[in-house]
């Protein structure tokens, strides 16, 4: 692969399966297990896809290498408190980085989320937030992402039998 056969462009509605799948490989690669997924998660995810892009609040952004799809990145408008109460306070989210293997070490996790970063800069957010496994974070933070004060709490294994 030479860098130049590399391209960055937004994926098409129909091109949303493609998308599915490597958000499901980027989620089994940092382990989350498949029993949190609903047996049709690639039509649900689809759909949610679908229709957030048509609402204008979702871009999946691919890395091709001529008509193969290597990498994938998506951004989207986070919705609920505090975008939709409060003025000047619109947030992006870019989720599902993923780069397949083989094509690794190149730069193509930052130029998906670069465009994903462009694309919610240009719908008016005041910042992009994302999650990293550990060994991605020296890419986000070069690109001049910051750790924040996010808190995370998961339920204990004995409360959630309790539902």
């Amino acid at each position: 692969m030479s860098k130049s056969s590399i391209t960055i462009r937004a994926a098409e509605p129909n091109e949303f399966d493609i998308a599915s799948e490597f958000w499901v490989s980027m989620r089994r690669e940092l382990n989350m297990p498949d029993a949190d997924l609903t047996p049709d998660w690639k039509e649900r995810s689809v759909a949610y896809f679908s229709r957030r892009f048509a609402a204008g609040e979702l871009r999946w952004f691919f890395a091709c290498d001529a008509d193969v799809v290597v990498a994938s990145a998506a951004g989207f408008l986070l919705d609920g408190y505090p975008s939709e109460i409060c003025i000047n306070r619109r947030v992006g989210y870019v989720a599902g980085v993923f780069v397949k293997p083989g094509y690794r070490r190149r730069g193509l996790a930052r130029a998906v989320t670069q465009a994903c970063v462009d694309w919610l800069w240009q719908t008016g957010c005041r910042a992009v937030r994302l999650h990293s496994a550990a060994n991605a974070r020296a890419i986000y933070e070069s690109m001049g992402f910051e750790a924040s004060n996010e808190m995370i709490m998961e339920r204990p294994p004995s409360a959630q039998t309790r539902i």
